[in-house]
């Protein structure tokens, strides 16, 4: 089976209220953009939570720690046949992000070419223009009783488990 392992985490500042939101830009390898968390891919020899770190250090400037693993999002790939019907899942393929919290986080903030890293409310958030299926990712974070969202990739619905 192939499987790309990812990770996304909430900063939160307790202080204040608000999470740490990136302006995710499309890229020509993934159109994926819009309002998210921080995140991104689990390199070979790397652990997840280190990924997470290197990732966040990477993208925000900032050093994360204290992280709190809070579920999953998994989607499969489906491709299609020459006629444009569903095929089977290519090659077994899966895309699992781990999600991840924190309160504890040191360091300057600054931009990356991932998109530009904002403090905002969950509310405002949510009012500014969502990356796809985010609100269900903000409910994997949140909700207790959601552990993880799954989905098909390319069928436009990803659906919480509970």
């Amino acid at each position: 089976m192939n499987c790309t392992l990812c990770n996304m985490c909430m900063i939160e500042d307790e202080a204040t209220g608000r999470v740490l939101v990136q302006h995710r830009l499309p890229k020509a390898t993934n159109p994926w953009c819009g309002l998210t968390f921080p995140g991104g891919h689990v390199e070979a020899g790397e652990s997840i939570t280190d990924s997470v770190v290197r990732e966040i250090r990477e993208e925000t400037g900032l050093t994360v720690s204290k992280l709190r693993m809070c579920g999953v999002v998994e989607w499969e790939t489906i491709g299609e046949r020459a006629d444009g019907s569903p095929a089977e899942v290519a090659a077994n393929s899966k895309y699992i992000v781990f999600m991840f919290r924190t309160s504890i986080y040191s360091g300057e903030l600054q931009s990356s070419a991932e998109g530009k890293m904002e403090w905002m409310t969950l509310e405002d958030m949510r009012k500014g223009g969502l990356a796809p299926h985010m609100e269900e990712y903000i409910r994997v974070l949140l909700e207790d009783e959601v552990p993880q969202a799954y989905g098909i990739s390319g069928s436009g619905v990803l659906e919480v488990v509970q």
